[in-house]
């Protein structure tokens, strides 16, 4: 019998229902789990900005020790519960119980760093050039931030984004992906129980309506989106005039494999980057960039690698990849793959005669790519990458810089030299050596360049500087 989950928004600490105008399904197993919520409208928008404005005072009035004590229970909480989320996050949006709970252990660690952030909010004080006078630098709260999250992360990600906002003192308005909705709200029932003032996060459900209705509203100060390029563009346009923007969008990522690699560990590298979490990463591996003098070895080690992994109910522990999250985005990567395919490519293994059930991909190799192939320029969300074969580490790094996206790139080498250079020519933000594109930790900077990002990075210490505003005063006494 199909469980049905009805959500409401979370405006000013108290529930707020509306019509279904989505619904979402467990994207592997049929007539198991169905979510529905509202969409929020802009008024319901403008009521939660207000909300949250209020919220700021409230905020800073109970002193950065309140502060700190909440984003550290809300941690406890989600370490507490990781069990039951996990489920959750497998069931709604298909991925693997191991890494379901991982996620949510991450968002764990996230709140619990940014307890620690909320008391070293540290400034400086310097002897001024005008005699008797000093100078002071603090970081005081940006004030109502907004956060548009997606599915792919479905609990790490608005940690990530609500954690340091509430640690500088900021409050928050924030929409999960009606993709993942559910998982939302069982993290909201948990920052509704910290003990932070009301409003101090409300979140509105809803599609791009609601997304675009927020990125509009009046009266917020900061907007910080993780998403596709199309949307986060939108965003990005639709904001109020002298609005902050950070944006997070896709990636187009490469992994370099050189003749020198350790074949088990460059193999094991590309499967992870490229097929694990179903490639929902935007860090994921579509580009594996070959030196031909390992090339074949290479690719038959691959094939071999993929022909053991366990694809199946992310609920299973022993699954290693589950679904596509829903039915549209397995019919977008299908219908990217077979544009692909119509030009005459013919995958490795996998692709469109790989059919399989509910929002299954089979993992999607293609080989003897070139840069400017579309799938070399452009994002497929899904468990799908390209074989670039070239000839030494100066071609490697023209192919892998040949792209407008600059997110996550790797190496496989054993040599010092190309791994110093890599880092240094490779025009990426997140820069992997014998690891693969994806995976990154809690407490270390986030965010690429080029088409990839925009304004200042995400997680660690670096959060600071986008959900603050730095304020410089000048005194002398009398």
């Amino acid at each position: 019998m199909t469980e049905t989950i009805t959500l409401s928004h979370h405006v000013a600490g108290r529930a707020v229902a509306g019509s279904a105008a989505f619904e979402q399904r467990n994207p592997a197993v049929a007539d198991d789990l169905r979510i529905e919520g509202p969409e929020a409208d802009a008024a319901l928008v403008a009521e939660a900005v207000t909300a949250a404005r209020a919220a700021v005072t409230a905020i800073e009035a109970a002193g950065i020790e309140a502060r700190a004590d909440a984003l550290a229970r809300i941690g406890r909480a989600l370490m507490a519960d990781a069990d039951r989320l996990g489920l959750l996050i497998a069931r709604e949006t298909g991925k693997t119980l191991g890494d379901s709970k991982g996620e949510v252990m991450r968002a764990a660690r996230i709140f619990d760093f940014f307890a620690g952030e909320t008391l070293r909010n540290v400034g400086e004080r310097f002897a001024s050039t005008r005699p008797g006078a000093t100078v002071e630098v603090e970081y005081a709260a940006v004030g109502v931030v907004a956060a548009i999250t997606p599915w792919n992360f479905p609990i790490a990600i608005p940690a990530w984004k609500i954690a340091p906002a509430l640690a500088f003192g900021n409050a928050v308005v924030w929409k999960p992906s009606e993709i993942s909705s559910a998982t939302g709200d069982a993290l909201m029932a948990i920052i509704a129980a910290s003990g932070l003032p009301a409003g101090s996060v409300n979140m509105l459900l809803g599609a791009g309506g609601a997304g675009k209705a927020l990125s509009e509203a009046d009266g917020i100060d900061a907007i910080s989106f993780t998403g596709s390029v199309a949307t986060g563009d939108r965003v990005r346009l639709s904001a109020r005039r002298n609005v902050r923007v950070q944006l997070e969008m896709g990636g187009v990522n490469g992994l370099i494999v050189l003749a020198d690699a350790d074949l088990d560990n460059a193999v094991d590298c590309a499967v992870n980057g490229a097929f694990f979490a179903a490639g929902q990463r935007c860090t994921a591996t579509s580009r594996i960039i070959v030196d031909n003098g390992i090339a074949d070895r290479f690719v038959e080690a691959v094939r071999a690698k993929v022909a053991t992994l366990k694809i199946g109910d992310p609920r299973d522990p022993a699954t290693q990849i589950g679904p596509l999250a829903a039915p549209r985005q397995k019919e977008l990567i299908a219908r990217q793959v077979g544009d692909v395919e119509a030009t005459g490519a013919r995958p490795l293994f996998g692709g469109s005669e790989a059919a399989m059930e509910q929002c299954f991909y089979a993992p999607t190799l293609f080989d003897h790519v070139a840069t400017s192939d579309a799938l070399g320029q452009e994002e497929i969300f899904g468990p799908v990458a390209g074989i670039f074969r070239v000839d030494g580490f100066d071609a490697a790094i023209e192919a892998l810089n040949g792209n407008r996206f600059g997110l996550s790139a790797g190496i496989c080498t054993r040599s010092l030299l190309h791994a110093e250079e890599f880092k240094r020519r490779a025009r990426a933000g997140m820069l992997m050596v014998n690891l693969p594109t994806a995976g990154v930790d809690y407490h270390a900077p986030f965010g690429g360049t080029a088409a990839s990002s925009l304004g200042p990075r995400e997680q660690g210490r670096a959060a600071r500087t986008f959900y603050t505003i730095m304020k410089t005063s000048y005194q002398k006494p009398l």
